[in-house]
């Protein structure tokens, strides 16, 4: 006697009773891996933009959920840009004055279902930086040298803190994306770091180019993100 539709009944019977009582088949869906997110904390009273990263270029983000949600907001979210199949979004965050300190998971929610959490925090300080400025930027050397001016009211910054830069100029494939070790001597940190117009970029030699930094505590602490232009010297 044939029996196919009973076999298929039963053995769907049986996956979902594996899964449980509160269990969809959306949440049986493998989950979308946040694969970064950057800077990965949001600093009490201000907006931080967060770039967040994650496979897939056709999925889009309808909200974003962070949890425990007191005292943050997500106020913005936008499609940023794609590369090499992942997709990256800015979310802007708000975060009260009187939050708690502490970590806070983030999922993005998307119409197949929601993404794997990752851990943004919410710090209880954070270094300030300011008046970044172009040092040296000669065109036909390997790195450029750049300087900003600190402030932490912790004292932890430490004598080397971890420069992040992002560099882009116009008509680049990507932007150029890193950490430097920086120096600093009364109050203002001096670091060198890559030329994105080295022989082999794809970067045109009268194309514009700016660049961002923050920098870390010795404790990962990371500080505001500041922005400059970058006029390179032949």
């Amino acid at each position: 006697m044939y029996s196919g539709p009973r076999s298929s009944i039963v053995i769907g019977l049986t996956f979902l009773a594996c899964l449980g009582p509160g269990t969809s088949f959306s949440a049986a869906q493998q989950q979308v891996r946040i694969e970064t997110v950057f800077p990965a904390q949001a600093p009490r009273g201000q907006s931080t933009v967060l770039n967040v990263a994650f496979p897939g270029r056709d999925l889009m983000v309808q909200t974003a959920e962070v949890s425990p949600s007191s005292g943050v907001t997500v106020s913005g979210i936008r499609r940023a840009a794609d590369s090499q199949g992942i997709a990256w979004w800015e979310l802007t965050v708000d975060v009260a004055r009187d939050a708690a300190p502490g970590n806070r998971s983030l999922v993005l929610v998307m119409p197949m279902g929601r993404s794997s959490p990752i851990t943004v925090a919410i710090p209880s300080h954070v270094p300030s930086i300011s008046d970044l400025r172009i040092v040296s930027a000669p065109a036909n050397q390997p790195t450029l040298e750049l300087q900003f001016a600190v402030a932490d009211a912790s004292g932890d910054l430490g004598d080397s803190p971890y420069v992040w830069f992002t560099t882009g100029c116009g008509g680049a494939a990507e932007p150029l994306v890193g950490a430097v070790s920086g120096k600093v001597s009364a109050g203002i940190v001096r670091a060198a770091v890559p030329n994105p117009r080295t022989p082999g970029s794809r970067t045109s030699a009268t194309a514009p180019c700016d660049i961002r930094v923050r920098a870390t505590d010795s404790g990962g602490i990371e500080s505001n993100t500041l922005k400059t232009a970058v006029d390179f010297k032949n």
